[in-house]
């Protein structure tokens, strides 16, 4: 009896040398979340993922890559636009993001552009092909025959949602389409010196130095003075702290979210964002989410999460 104890015993602990994860309630045992990132997005996730693994050792929550067979978080990043949701999915929301049209210092026509103030109807006229209701005794604008517009047309790109704050399609979109990451449209207007864009705050914001590019420049917006004066200071915690404050109209400002199936792992993931998460959202060029969405989220999230379909 004694050989055949010693015997289970050493198999027991030859067991637990080949894998002390499972021995000790290590790895084996925590609850893995997989999460799909657009590139936009992904410093920001990255510190979710590193600051909430830090402080709940029975959960791991990593990137999903590329050959994943399951995902159980995935960015949307324009839910407003409804073209990267999913059937049957929960979005909750856990930031934003803001546009600014864009183009490059070296532009030619940068001083013509300088000396102007774009509203909503020269922003249209800019970057949409002529609306058929557009009155007949509108003229061309020089300018806007000079300019070459770049425009996003990937699944994660925030194309859409310009187009939908002017009441637009990105059918509507004048001059070149550029497939991949929104990265692109400014690579883009580096090689066309007379392209104009628009992009995020974290792309176009240099985020260590916290102020604008160097080889970008703002396209002067016709609001108000003080809006202006903030905007054209190009700090991006000035630019920040305004978004959050006041409605900017000429200035996009769309939620940032998560499609997912509902599972008590994902939810307590989602929760700790909306409760700690929400800090980090400065660092890489986001704005907060407004008291409204939070409040509300936070309010039904014990219960009946805030949902589009």
């Amino acid at each position: 009896m004694k050989t055949v104890n010693l015997f289970l015993v050493a198999a027991l602990a030859g067991a637990a040398a080949i894998n002390p994860a499972k021995a000790d309630g290590g790895d084996e045992n925590r609850q893995v979340i997989y999460i799909e990132s657009a590139k936009y997005t992904l410093p920001l996730v990255e510190k979710w993922i590193t600051e909430y693994n830090r402080t709940n050792p029975d959960v791991q929550v990593k990137q999903a890559g590329k050959d994943a067979k399951t995902v159980d978080l995935r960015i949307v990043a324009n839910a407003e636009a409804d073209n990267t949701g999913e059937d049957g999915k929960a979005i909750t929301y856990v930031g934003r993001s803001a546009l600014l049209p864009v183009t490059a210092k070296d532009n030619p026509l940068h001083e013509q552009i300088s000396r102007r103030k774009f509203g909503k109807k020269e922003l249209k006229k800019l970057f949409f092909s002529d609306d058929l209701f557009e009155e007949e005794n509108d003229k061309k604008d020089p300018l806007q025959e000079q300019l070459t517009v770049y425009s996003g047309n990937s699944t994660t790109s925030v194309a859409p949602f310009f187009a939908l704050h002017f009441g637009q399609t990105i059918a509507g979109f004048r001059g070149k389409k550029i497939l991949g990451d929104d990265i692109y449209l400014l690579q883009a207007i580096s090689r066309d010196s007379t392209g104009v864009t628009f992009n995020n705050l974290s792309y176009i914001y240099d985020l260590k130095d916290r102020q604008l590019k160097d080889e970008i420049a703002l396209l002067p917006l016709n609001v108000k003075k003080d809006q202006f004066e903030i905007i054209r200071s190009e700090n991006l915690d000035e630019t920040l702290s305004l978004l959050e404050n006041e409605k900017v109209e000429l200035v996009p400002v769309h939620h940032i979210g998560f499609a997912y199936d509902e599972q008590p792992g994902t939810k307590d993931f989602l929760k700790w964002i909306l409760t700690e998460g929400q800090k980090f959202n400065h660092e890489f060029g986001f704005l907060q989410l407004d008291e409204k969405t939070l409040s509300y989220q936070k309010k039904y999230f014990g219960g009946n999460l805030l949902t589009t379909k």
